[in-house]
């Protein structure tokens, strides 16, 4: 990982490019209007044949508009999206801005943009920004639908900068607005880039012809899909940041099998409301206490299911099972955070208690957990199953996570309104592991093994297990 001086030193010096290049504005740098699209000309053609409107259905859920880009290069180019849904039921639609887009579906380059929920029989918008380099052929925006039941029809309204740009030319009115978020991002951001320069070069070029906050919300996701971070997000003034998916708490089921296993299965928890949580906590553990009253020689933890906006109850709940006191950490560029837990209470190292059930002594389990996981084992999930790795006697057993560590990404609120998600802490298992890709099973389980409530795979393992260390416990 590159230190956080030499980040610093870097965001500096493309500020300081920045501003000399706004030093000389060209002529026209604050001025736009309305621009005539014309149909791309030996690329891919649109699916009307001027490109004002596109129309998704379930028969055709991806469409393209693709314009000749050649009267824009070296200028801004702004679309204003309107999707309108004539359906009964919600539909997402994905835009995509595409340059020089190929007839197998690639292009020399694609923007994502966030995914509208189009409301029924209602309309959305999305803005959008592109800087249109000199050697472009075409630009286009690429629409892609959740199979919508009742057709979408998409309209588009372009806007072109009256002046040219050379790259890193900039209005001088927005740079302070693209530092503050390029630095916010760059110093926050937790995982290592290969090569900063190349991503500065990349905001450099992305933020040419800015104006205004929409250019600094395309710059910035140019930004982060060129160093694959998935996680983070940027929303304009006035836009909702993604929206978290809505949990429905479950309580934990619990059993105990004929061959002295003990089975407990988590599912979705809302952690929003302090006291509820701290009762589902209360509950899980005092599960668990009567399960290991009846001295069962392993246990099967079922995270499929679980998730949750904090780990915290979770872990402290599950204390026995884990066999620390050090059983993770949070790991961000100011450093690491060790999760410590221990008898019912959860904290960082050196730090007050996340969570503290109170419960009376009880002995730590150290025999074997076989723990199951899954594309469901998500957010506080997954922070769970990380705290597994590592310990003795231990196997994950199912399909890869999710893969979103929603904890992990941190919301800036800017001086100019855009909000801006920094991915600023990843988890480490107690070996010292960093976590940056979804978790993997140590047994992959395939079609029926995989939904079993009981993994014929994963209790041979434990029974197995137990019997080659019957010193454990």
């Amino acid at each position: 990982m590159k230190p956080k001086r030499a980040l610093v030193v870097h965001c500096n010096t493309f500020v300081a490019a920045l501003s000399l290049a706004a030093a000389l504005p060209p002529a026209g740098a604050a001025s736009r209007s309305p621009c005539t699209p014309r149909p791309a000309e030996g690329g891919v053609a649109s699916q009307a044949a001027d490109a004002p409107a596109v129309r998704l259905d379930a028969a055709q859920p991806t469409a393209l508009a693709n314009w000749d880009a050649r009267p824009w290069q070296r200028r801004r180019v702004w679309i204003a999206l309107e999707a309108g849904n004539a359906g009964d039921a919600p539909a997402l639609v994905r835009p995509e801005m595409v340059v020089d887009a190929r007839a197998d579906g690639h292009a020399a380059e694609v923007l994502v943009g966030p995914t509208m929920a189009v409301a029924p029989h209602a309309r959305a918008t999305q803005r959008m920004a592109l800087f249109v380099p000199d050697d472009t052929k075409t630009l286009g925006v690429r629409l892609l639908a959740a199979a919508p039941a009742q057709p979408v029809v998409a309209t588009f309204a372009l806007e072109c900068s009256d002046g040219r740009f050379d790259i890193g030319e900039t209005a001088p009115a927005i740079v302070p607005a693209l530092d503050e978020a390029v630095k916010t991002w760059f110093n926050g951001f937790v995982d290592p880039l290969s090569d900063p320069k190349a991503a500065l070069e990349t905001v450099r070029a992305l933020s040419s012809g800015a104006q205004d906050a929409t250019d600094v919300v395309w710059t910035l996701r140019g930004l982060m899909q060129s160093v694959n971070d998935d996680h983070g997000f940027i929303v304009g003034p006035g836009e909702q940041p993604p929206a978290r998916r809505t949990l429905v708490t479950r309580a934990p089921e619990f059993d105990l099998t004929p061959d002295g296993i003990a089975v407990v299965r988590l599912h979705a928890v809302d952690t929003s409301a302090d006291a509820a949580a701290l009762a589902w906590a209360a509950s899980l553990h005092d599960g668990i206490a009567d399960l290991a009253a009846h001295h069962p020689h392993a246990w099967i933890v079922d995270l499929r299911d679980h998730d949750g906006d904090s780990p915290w109850p979770s872990l402290a709940a599950l204390s026995t099972l884990l066999d620390g006191p050090a059983v993770g950490a949070t790991v961000s560029r100011r450093g690491n955070r060790p999760w410590i837990v221990d008898r019912g209470v959860v904290r960082f190292a050196g730090e007050p208690a996340l969570v503290d059930l109170q419960p009376p002594p009880e002995p730590t389990f150290r025999g074997p957990v076989a723990v199951l996981i899954g594309p469901d084992t998500r957010n506080a999930g997954e922070d769970v199953a990380v705290a597994f790795r590592g310990r003795a006697h231990t196997r994950f057993f199912g399909a890869t996570t999710a893969g979103f560590p929603i904890l992990g990404v941190v919301a800036h609120r800017l001086s100019d309104g855009t909000t801006l998600g920094v991915l600023e802490t990843r988890d480490a298992d107690r070996t010292g592991v960093v976590q940056r890709e979804p978790l993997e099973p140590d047994t992959l389980l395939k079609d029926g093994a995989a939904a079993a409530a009981l993994p014929p795979e994963a209790v041979a393992w434990v029974l197995d297990e137990r019997q080659a260390d019957s010193s454990v416990r």
